[in-house]
């Protein structure tokens, strides 16, 4: 109790998950040396990025300059930065708009604007105008579009020229603000402060309902990641807890035996969480796995010695004597599979997979933590409460036990048969399987991080996965540049060139001349009483009506004002930047030194257009790219040379836990022929695993790709408690009538469950390590009930003799 206490108070204090996979692979070589470069040139600025969209340009853009201005009061955030902000930018956004959001601009400037420079800036000329226009009109909608600055006056007292004039119909209008802030490492979630900021931070500025606020980056996709593996670890920890209870309560049926298992299991799992801490410092999201993991695997133990107990109070012996021949009988297979079980999980331990590594390490000291507490609670439990009562039924022959045990023996040779051609058939699928080596994957899809990060790209204003290239001077970078946008795997490349709008004096040229289409207007001028009454003779649309006639109500100095004042605005603005020239050398620096250092070398950022989940498609978007720029670097380049190192460790590790297995097994089984046969049902087990999870559409990732060692380290498990108790037993009927089968088949089930428990989670990093884990468990389990009995019975050397002896006991 004291134990318990001292782990659970150091476990509160220290519980920390850290969601940066970057440092969980070590990673060397030329491919690090060159994106180190390219950082250290154009040092990446922000850790998250605020994603601003709304109905029209203006809205947004006003969205932005109230962020900017928000965050930028907050200490937290050392850099703040929007380009859409720059006054140098904005000058030119006449000549960044697209040519459909150009043409819609036009359009409305030429419905509003010329009318209103031909007026002089007075109210009756204007009227004039208007009227002529609406006598023009072919439909209401269009009547609607001409009296829409007044019906903005009317509502707001002013003309917001910019919103009428940009394009609301067209897709919405998007921009971003990056931001820099210092994770809290000293903390147990390093970047909560800075996401309860920016959300409070957003709100504050009370933005209005149409316009849309999200966050992403790598600051927002680590605390997703965090938040989603607490949750998901949570949910799938109470689901595997409470499959627990059913399986053990429909199999085994003894409540002192169901409440034996679990103290002994929560018990094992506190010590574990804080020698785990202890030892590695902080969890990360592929470690925290371990939680479910000890659950399915500690309950093992537990199972193995009730059962054991169990059956020698069945047999006749006292309670003192069950406990001490199960102990005598359990502690070596017990002690064998918790250590066959830490090798498999320290497998990649030695590699250059620190992250899997550290999973290996905390979950080898639960395996053994998980033996020390089932030989020291099991027997304390059963000493204060009593042992398990013995059950009627279970004092009785199993026909079960029998009939299967005869079905196995008449068809050992068919069995044999069966494993050579499955083994076959499976090893060619599972040698088609595919490594994705994308931390995406691991992420939670349905997260606001995940999606928005994947809606910026589908904008093709960026992606986590663009490549950034160093050109040597500025005419290298226009080379790559055109060379890029012939390339289907290209969705856009951006450089300072692309940031000195290039049709922004045609476009102003364009709009000075629907200007000087119209002089003075020589329309007799109208009041609003006359356009008003003009309006009912010829029946405009009511709607149109309505406006007019709220019009009389606002004196005709505020109608100017507000009318054409804003317009005035709007055109010094326009002439401001038709006289100012644009080009890099008037560049402000905070926007240069983001694409051209002091050496004058030139940053070219690259977004892929495919979808980077899809590993076959990124491998071809890096390779078209480094064909034009062989240098090109990026998190992609980087995730996939840490993938050839994690493919790497993967087969280190797998021949790691066969050689450690096969040592363990060499002083452990007196029969070397049984050391082979043990590995039968392993070996079926990998490549069917593998083989059934392509034929699914999954793969292999920086998560699940654990399951393949441990499919060795944990199967073995099952091989070492039937080979012992066959051996003792010396016949596969007798085998059948022990307990070993019962308590493989219950623990192998509570396992499974609790492995299953993870495909609830929302980090697909947990799912996938669950979904694997479940076919391969389920694998081990029928192989090693029977494939491995069928090949014991087979390869005993007295076939004939344990047949005829079955039949007679």
């Amino acid at each position: 109790l004291l134990l318990i206490t001292l782990s659970v108070q150091f476990s509160i204090n220290n519980f920390k998950i850290n969601a940066d996979l970057t440092g969980l692979v070590e990673q060397t070589g030329q491919w690090r040396t060159n994106l180190d470069q390219v950082n250290a040139a154009f040092p990446d600025q922000s850790n998250l990025l605020v994603v601003i969209t709304s109905p029209n340009m203006n809205q947004t853009q006003l969205a932005v300059e109230k962020l900017q201005s928000t965050f930028s009061t907050a200490s937290l955030f050392t850099d703040v930065f929007a380009t859409s902000s720059l006054p140098f930018i904005k000058q030119q956004m006449l000549g960044f708009m697209t040519k459909a959001e150009f043409n819609h601009f036009e359009q409305q400037f030429q419905r509003y604007i010329p009318d209103i420079i031909a007026s002089q800036n007075q109210l009756p000329q204007y009227l004039a105008s208007l009227a002529a226009n609406l006598k023009q009109a072919s439909s209401e909608e269009e009547q609607l579009l001409l009296v829409a600055p007044l019906k903005q006056l009317i509502e707001t007292g002013e003309v917001n020229w910019p919103a009428l004039l940009q394009p609301d119909d067209q897709s919405p209008s998007v921009q971003v603000i990056s931001l820099m802030a210092k994770p809290q490492l000293d903390t147990k979630e390093p970047n909560k402060l800075i996401m309860e900021t920016v959300q409070a931070l957003i709100t504050e500025a009370n933005l209005p309902t149409s316009v849309k606020v999200r966050l992403t980056g790598q600051t927002a996709l680590d605390y997703d990641e965090i938040v989603d593996a607490n949750d998901s670890v949570g949910i799938a920890g109470a689901v595997s807890l409470f499959s627990l209870m059913i399986i053990l309560t429909i199999g085994i049926k003894s409540a002192r035996i169901i409440m034996a298992s679990y103290i002994s299991v929560m018990i094992g799992l506190i010590f574990t969480i804080a020698l785990g801490l202890a030892i590695v410092g902080s969890f990360n999201t592929i470690s925290i796995v371990f939680l479910v993991i000890f659950i399915g695997l500690g309950v093992d133990f537990a199972i193995h010695l009730s059962l054991h107990i169990y059956e020698q109070r069945v047999k006749g012996y006292d309670n003192q004597q069950s406990l001490i021949k199960s102990l005598q009988h359990s502690i070596t297979p017990l002690g064998l599979c918790a250590i066959s079980s830490a090798i498999g999980f320290m497998s990649f331990y030695p590699t250059a997979y620190k992250g899997l590594g550290e999973l290996g390490v905390i979950s080898a000291v639960g395996m053994f933590v998980g033996l020390v507490v089932t030989f020291v609670v099991i027997p304390l439990f059963f000493q204060f409460f009593g042992y398990p009562s013995i059950k009627k039924h279970d004092l009785k022959p199993n026909n079960i036990s029998n009939k299967l045990a005869n079905v196995l023996a008449k068809n050992a040779i068919k069995t044999v048969l069966f494993c050579v051609f499955l083994g076959i058939t499976s090893s060619f699928i599972a040698s088609q399987f595919r490594f994705d080596f994308s931390t995406l994957v691991l992420k939670n899809k349905a997260s606001e991080s995940v999606q928005t990060l994947e809606y910026l790209q589908q904008q093709k204003l960026g992606s986590s996965y663009q490549l950034l290239a160093v050109a040597d001077s500025q005419q290298q970078a226009l080379n790559w540049q055109q060379s890029l946008s012939q390339l289907p795997e290209v969705a856009t490349s951006l450089s300072a060139n692309d940031l000195i709008a290039k049709s922004l004096k045609i476009r102003q040229q364009q709009l000075q001349q629907l200007i000087m289409t119209k002089t003075q207007t020589s329309l007799p001028p109208l009041s609003i009483e006359d356009l008003l009454t003009w309006g009912v003779q010829v029946k405009l649309a009511p709607r149109v009506i309505a406006v007019l006639t709220a019009l009389e109500n606002i004196p005709t100095l505020l109608i100017e004002d507000g009318l054409f004042a804003p317009v005035q605005q709007q055109l010094a603005v326009f002439e401001e930047a038709g006289s100012t020239t644009f080009s890099l050398a008037s560049m402000p620096n905070e926007l240069r030194k983001r694409f051209i250092t002091e050496n004058n070398e030139w940053l070219v950022s690259i977004t892929p257009a495919g979808d980077m989940r899809n590993v076959t498609e990124l491998d071809n978007f890096i390779q078209a790219v480094q064909n034009i720029a062989p240098l090109a670097t990026g998190r992609a380049v980087a995730e996939q040379e840490v993938g050839k190192t994690i493919i790497r460790a993967f087969y280190q590790a797998i021949i790691t836990a066969i050689i450690g297995i096969i040592i363990v097994l060499f002083f452990a089984i007196k029969r070397k022929l049984d050391i082979i046969l043990i590995f039968v049902p392993l070996l079926l087990t990998a490549t069917v695993t593998i083989a059934i999870a392509h034929s699914f559409g999954q793969s292999l990732n920086m998560a699940n790709i654990i399951v393949i060692p441990l499919i060795f380290g944990l199967g073995v498990d099952n091989g070492i408690h039937i080979v012992q108790r066959f051996r003792k037993e010396k016949s596969i009927k007798r085998f059948f009538a022990s307990s070993t089968p019962k308590a493989t088949l219950f623990s192998c089930l509570t396992t499974i469950a609790t492995f299953a428990a993870l495909m609830l989670a929302d980090h697909q990093g947990m799912y996938s390590i669950g979904f694997l884990l479940t076919i391969a468990l389920t694998l081990i389990l029928l192989f090693s009930l029977l494939v491995l009995p069928a090949l014991l019975h087979l390869f005993s050397g007295n076939t004939k003799a344990h047949t005829t002896e079955d039949s007679s006991d």
